[in-house]
């Protein structure tokens, strides 16, 4: 695992470097930015420039190859414009998601509204929903666990948007939430935290119906 200040100190040195005054924001996502990362964790990146092209993608591409554990760096980049055009529906999970590490985040957004709040959740369970009906139906039995691991994450994201939309409090860590919880709800981030052990004790039918259940409850919350 990497340390995560000197790793981020080093990215941005190199981010500087080249691309000097372009470089407009850098900041953290993902199980470091939660403090919940294990050794098969990705680096998740928030970078935006002025602008970005092609070249200006080989080159970050080279430059986070480069680092230690680079290989692992993923998460987002774009350019400050287009950014603060970005679906509005998906901005506020995202930023509070995001660790400033350069310049400020808030600082490049558009305003996002309560409504676009609430789309989002919907459109977050609405998409799962979708995804885990068709896994049901078509995905090879061998695909299986991986896919309703990975919905269980996704379930996670909705999550905090939707107990922050009830309750007004933005859980940051799975560890946060998972306190505040009960019911159906709590066993989706508990078989989140170690599938392949709460798997050994349900079925995939149990898991399938689970989140599928979960996600229709939260279009039909959202939408009233």
């Amino acid at each position: 695992m990497i340390e995560t200040q000197s790793w981020l100190a080093e990215a941005l040195l190199r981010l500087k470097e080249a691309f000097g005054p372009r470089l407009a924001y850098l900041g953290l996502q993902g199980s470091y930015r939660r403090g919940e990362a294990t050794e098969a964790s990705d680096i998740d990146l928030v970078v935006l420039l002025d602008t970005v092209e092609l070249a200006d993608l080989d080159v970050y591409r080279s430059i986070v190859h480069a680092l230690p554990e680079g290989h692992k760096a993923c998460g987002f980049i774009s350019g400050t414009e287009e950014f603060f055009h970005w679906p509005r529906h998906e901005l506020f999970p995202f930023k509070m998601d995001t660790k400033d590490c350069y310049g400020l985040l808030d600082d490049f957004l558009p305003p996002v509204s309560r409504k676009d709040v609430r789309e989002g959740a919907g459109i977050g369970a609405a998409t799962l929903l979708h995804l885990l009906t068709h896994s049901y139906l078509y995905a090879g039995a061998g695909d299986r666990p991986a896919i309703l691991k990975g919905a269980c994450k996704s379930a996670f994201f909705v999550m905090q948007v939707v107990h922050y939309l009830t309750s007004g409090v933005y859980c940051t860590s799975k560890k946060e939430l998972l306190s505040r919880l009960e019911g159906p709800e709590k066993e989706i981030i508990v078989a989140g935290l170690d599938f392949p052990a709460w798997l050994a004790a349900h079925t995939e039918q149990e898991a399938f119906g689970m989140l599928r259940d979960w996600c229709r409850r939260v279009m039909i919350q959202i939408s009233a």
